[in-house]
C-alpha cells in the first residue's frame, strides 16, 4: 500500500486503469494443464455431459455426419460412471459410418474404440495386454473396445497426430481463452504420442504473440533424448521454459485404475501401477543427475508412496530441484508429512475433490475419504501447494477451483465434503498464484504483487472476500495482465 502522490512521482507517465471497484490479485497460474489438447478438444466431439450411452451415441452420430468418410472420430470425455458401465465397440460401430473412432474417457486414462479402430490398431482376440495396461475382453475373448492405461499406446501409434499448424492454431485459441479466465502462467503437460507442442509456443514467441508464461513439461518417453541434448528444467526465457519430466505411476479414480494399498470398495482390485518401482527409481535418479526435475502423476495412495520413495532417494544429491507429485488424491497417513520433509510440491486440482466426491465415497469408502484431497493437512505439514485444472479433464477456470478449495462443495450441494480439509480464500489464492510460481521456478519474479516483480495480475469485478463462496463461480474476470500489458479487458477503463 502507498500514497497516490508517490506513485504519480515514480510512474507519472504510466497508463491509469480504473478497476471500478474490482479486486486485483497476483496472476492466476495453472500448475497442471494439457493446454493444446484442451484447446483442440473444443473442435472434437464432447460427450462429457451425457447421462447414457444412447445419448452419447446420438451426439457422435451428429458429429460423424459432418466428417469426411476417411476421417477419424476423436474427442470423447465420456464418463462410464454416469452411464452405469463401460460401452462397447459394437455400440460405437452403429453411429460411426465405417470411420475409425477412438474416444477418450473423461479422466484421459481409458479409450473407447470401435471395430474399425481396433482393426487398425491390430487389436484382436489374443492380443496381450501390455505391462501396466489392459485390453478389455468379453467372456468369449473378444476385445470390447475398451483400453486402459498403457494399453492406450496400441492405438496411439495409428492415431492421426495434429500437425504443426494445428498445434499453433490451437495454442493461439487457447491463450485467448486462458486470458479470459484470468490465467497468466501454465505448466503444460501435453503429450501427443511422445511429442510435445513446444514448436507452437516457439512460433508464438518468435512472432511476439506469446503473452502467457509457459513451462513446457517433457514426456517420460523422451528422457534419454532430453539428457543427450543437455536439456535442464528451467532452460528458456521469461516466456517459455523447460519444465519437469512427466512420469505416470498409476491410473485414475474415474476408471478405477488408481493404484491403491487396499482394494476398491466391494472388489479385490487394487488398480494399476503403470511403472515398476525399480524403473521409476532409476529414471528419477537419472533425471536428477541431469538437472531435470520430475512431475509424477500419482492418484492412489500406493502410487503416492512409490512416487515419494523415488524422489526421496534423490534429495540429498539434488535438493534444489523443484520436484513435484501430481494429483495426490488419496494419501496414506504415514506419507502426509513427507511432502514437507522432502520439499516435494503437492501439485493438486481442487475441483477434482468436488467433481469426484461421489466416486470417492463409492470406491474408496468412509475409512479412506478423510485422507482424500488433504489440502489442509498437507499445508499444515509445510507442503507447498500448487493448484491447477487438469484441463480438459476439468474446466480451465481458476474461479471454480478457488470455490472448490474453500467450500469443498459443488455449486448446488447442500453440504461440504470433509470440510476439515478446506482452505481459506487467502490460502486458495496462494495456491493459484505464489504456489504455481514456485512450482515452475518463477517465485523470484512472479506470484506476488510487490516491487521488483513482474506485473502479472488478474482482476475480477467483485472483492471475493466480501461475498459468500456460493457466489464466486458467478464472478467475472475483467482483466488479465502479463508483464504490465493488459491482455484481456472487459469492464475496466
Amino acid at each position: 500500500m502507498g500514497r497516490v502522490s508517490d506513485l504519480a512521482g515514480e510512474a507519472g507517465r504510466a497508463e491509469r486503469v480504473d478497476l471500478h471497484g474490482g479486486l486485483m490479485v497476483p496472476g492466476w497460474g495453472d500448475a497442471h494443464v494439457h493446454f493444446v489438447w484442451w484447446a483442440m478438444q473444443q473442435r472434437r466431439v464432447d460427450v462429457s455431459d451425457t447421462t447414457s450411452v444412447a445419448e452419447a451415441l446420438e451426439r457422435v452420430a451428429s458429429h460423424a455426419r459432418a466428417l469426411p468418410a476417411d476421417r477419424w472420430i476423436l474427442g470423447g470425455r465420456f464418463d462410464k460412471n454416469r452411464w452405469g458401465g463401460w460401452p462397447s465397440a459394437r455400440e460405437l460401430d452403429r453411429v460411426s459410418g465405417g470411420r475409425p473412432a477412438a474416444l477418450r474417457s473423461r479422466d484421459g486414462h481409458s479409450r473407447w474404440l470401435n471395430s474399425r479402430a481396433l482393426e487398425l490398431a491390430g487389436i484382436r482376440p489374443g492380443t496381450a495386454s501390455p505391462a501396466g495396461g489392459m485390453v478389455e475382453v468379453d467372456a468369449h475373448g473378444e476385445p470390447t473396445g475398451i483400453l486402459k492405461e498403457n494399453a492406450n499406446a496400441l492405438v496411439d501409434r495409428v492415431l492421426p497426430q495434429p500437425d504443426a499448424d494445428e498445434r499453433y492454431e490451437a495454442a493461439m485459441e487457447g491463450q485467448r481463452e486462458a486470458w479470459r479466465r484470468g490465467i497468466t502462467a501454465i505448466c503444460d503437460l501435453d503429450n501427443f504420442a511422445g511429442t510435445i507442442p513446444l514448436d507452437a509456443f516457439e512460433r508464438m514467441r518468435g512472432r511476439g504473440e506469446l503473452g502467457l508464461r509457459v513451462a513446457m513439461g517433457l514426456p517420460h518417453s523422451r528422457l534419454d533424448e532430453a539428457i543427450a541434448l543437455g536439456l535442464r528444467t528451467g532452460f528458456g526465457d521469461e516466456w517459455l521454459r523447460i519444465g519437469q519430466l512427466k512420469i505416470f505411476t498409476d491410473g485414475a479414480l474415474g476408471s478405477q485404475t488408481a493404484a491403491l494399498e487396499e482394494p476398491f470398495e466391494g472388489s479385490d482390485d487394487r488398480g494399476i501401477l503403470t511403472i515398476e518401482p525399480d524403473r521409476l527409481n532409476a529414471d528419477v535418479a537419472r533425471a536428477a543427475a541431469a538437472e531435470i526435475a520430475v512431475a509424477i502423476h500419482a492418484i492412489g495412495d500406493r502410487a503416492v508412496r512409490v512416487a515419494l520413495d523415488a524422489i526421496e532417494a534423490t534429495r540429498r544429491a539434488a535438493p534444489h530441484l523443484r520436484q513435484r507429485i501430481e494429483h495426490i488424491q488419496l494419501v496414506r497417513d504415514d506419507d502426509l508429512g513427507r511432502f514437507g520433509e522432502l520439499g516435494v510440491i503437492a501439485s493438486m486440482q481442487p475441483i477434482h475433490a468436488t467433481s469426484d466426491r461421489d466416486l470417492a465415497d463409492r470406491y474408496w469408502g468412509p475409512r479412506r475419504t478423510p485422507r482424500a484431497y488433504p489440502w489442509r493437512t498437507l499445508r499444515a505439514r509445510r507442503a507447498v501447494l500448487a493448484f491447477g485444472s487438469d484441463a480438459p479433464v476439468e474446466p480451465i477456470d481458476p474461479l471454480l477451483g478457488i470455490h472448490a478449495a474453500v467450500a469443498r462443495m459443488r455449486p448446488g450441494d447442500e453440504a461440504a465434503w470433509h470440510p476439515e480439509q478446506a482452505l481459506t480464500l487467502e490460502e486458495a489464492l496462494h495456491g493459484y498464484g505464489a504456489g504455481v510460481a514456485y512450482a515452475i521456478g518463477r517465485d523470484r519474479d512472479l506470484g506476488t504483487l510487490e516491487v521488483g516483480k513482474r506485473c502479472d495480475a488478474t482482476v475480477v469485478d467483485t472483492d471475493l472476500a466480501r461475498i459468500p463462496p456460493a457466489e464466486w463461480p458467478g464472478v467475472a474476470v475483467t482483466a488479465t495482465v502479463t508483464d504490465g500489458v493488459v491482455r484481456f479487458a472487459d469492464g475496466i477503463g
